[in-house]
This record gives C-alpha cells, sequence and structure tokens, in this order.
C-alpha cells in the first residue's frame, strides 16, 4: 500500500487503518501463543516451524506499517484532542501486544534450547552402546546433528527477529515520547484556555455587579435629589402662603 500524503483530512482514515493493523497482529500475538506449546512435542516439526515463519514474516510486515502510520500522524499539525487521545490509547495497545509477542518468542527460544540438550544428551547416550549397533549409532548422531544444526538455526532466527522488533519499536517509542509531549501541551493549552475563560467570567460578573451597584447608587441620588428638592419647594410654597 503506498504511504499516504499526511494532512488533517486523512487523519480519520490513518487511525481506522492503524486501528485495523493493530487488530490483525492481536491475531498473530495469539496465533504464536497457541503455536509455542508444540515446540519440544510430538507436534514439533518442519510444518510447525513454517507456520512460525509465516507469523514472524506477517508481525514484521504489519509492524512496520504500524511504525509508518505513526510516524505520518505524528507529523500533523492541529490534531483534535480526540485524535491525540485516540492515537496514544493504540500505541500503548501496540506496545501492549508486542510485549506478549516477544515474551512468546524468549519462551519458544528457552524450549528449543531444552530440546538441542536434550538432543545432545541421546546422542551422547547412544555413543556408549555396543559395536554390533555402530552403523545404526553412525545413522542417529547424523541425525542428531543436523536436528540441533537446525534448532540453533531456529534460534538464531528468533533473535534476530526479537532484535528487529525492538530497533522498530525503540522508533515508536521515540514517537510516543513525542507524541505525548504534543497532548501535554494540548491539555496545558485547554487548561489555560479554560482558566481564562472562567477568570474573565469572574471579572464581567465583577464589572456586572459594579455597575449595578453604581446604577443604584446613582438612583438612590437621584431619589434623594427629587425629595429634597420637592420638599424646598413645598416650604416655599407655603411660607409665601403664610406671608399673606
Amino acid at each position: 500500500m503506498t504511504d499516504l500524503s499526511y494532512n488533517k483530512l486523512n487523519v480519520s482514515d490513518s487511525l481506522d487503518e492503524l486501528a485495523s493493523n493493530i487488530n490483525q497482529i492481536q491475531k498473530l500475538v495469539v496465533e504464536i501463543e497457541k503455536l509455542k506449546k508444540q515446540v519440544g512435542t510430538t507436534c514439533d516439526n518442519e510444518e510447525l516451524w513454517q507456520k512460525f515463519g509465516e507469523i514472524h514474516s506477517n508481525f514484521q510486515r504489519k509492524l512496520s506499517r504500524c511504525q509508518k502510520l505513526i510516524s505520518g500522524i505524528s507529523y500533523v499539525r492541529g490534531l483534535s484532542k480526540y485524535e491525540s487521545i485516540q492515537t496514544s490509547r493504540l500505541k500503548k495497545d501496540l506496545n501492549d501486544l508486542v510485549a506478549r509477542y516477544t515474551k512468546g518468542q524468549k519462551q519458544i527460544s528457552t524450549r528449543e534450547r531444552g530440546v538441542i540438550k536434550r538432543s545432545r544428551t541421546n546422542s551422547a547416550r547412544s555413543s556408549d552402546q555396543d559395536d554390533g549397533q555402530l552403523i545404526s549409532q553412525q545413522e542417529q548422531l547424523l541425525l542428531d546433528g543436523q536436528e540441533i544444526l537446525e534448532r540453533e538455526q531456529q534460534i538464531k532466527r528468533i533473535e534476530d527477529d526479537m532484535v528487529c522488533v525492538a530497533d522498530m519499536m525503540r522508533e515508536i517509542g521515540y514517537m510516543v515520547h513525542d507524541q505525548g509531549a504534543t497532548i501535554d501541551n494540548i491539555e496545558a493549552h485547554i487548561y489555560d484556555t479554560n482558566r481564562n475563560v472562567s477568570e474573565g467570567t469572574s471579572l464581567l460578573g465583577k464589572a456586572e455587579r459594579s455597575v449595578q451597584r453604581s446604577r443604584k447608587r446613582k438612583m438612590c441620588l437621584i431619589a434623594t435629589f427629587v425629595i429634597i428638592l420637592t420638599a424646598l419647594v413645598l416650604t416655599i410654597v407655603l411660607v409665601q402662603k403664610l406671608g399673606n
């Protein structure tokens, strides 16, 4: 799939694709957690390791796509709070799944080393048998030697896979840190904005109450002036009547 030219218009599509890839990664993790139990048992055969190979390949491909999507989203400026929170949640889900995947790989590697140890023990025991069984011993040693070599190669592939996954997650980790700082800045900006609005509303309320008090004082002064003026007029009229 061709990488998108990330902008504000396709962030939603990118988040949907990221969620879809993470869902597919989850299925791969569940599958490897189920198959790992077959290592070192009678079900441990070439078909099992072909399945492991397919899972490793698909996992790295999906993880690489998630890395590109997260990288693209991290370059977008002006993400909404919902988009920022959704991106962080998906990154956390991805990180948890990779931790489970890595744990499963380590357990497979441990089981493989146990198989190698048992194979070497069986080889040492077969070398102590009678001379009459020399041909069968040599054939068995050859099979054991091939098996040990194949197991060691499988462990090497598992370790290489874990290193590759760790490198990709390290890069995603840097993006998570940057995105987290962006979210903190967004939330701080929202907090400051809300605080400023609250302070502004409080100031407006105080100003309105001050205007109302001033208006009341003016009305009281006017009423007092009217009363005094009326009393003065009545006094003058009364004095004139008495003088006549």
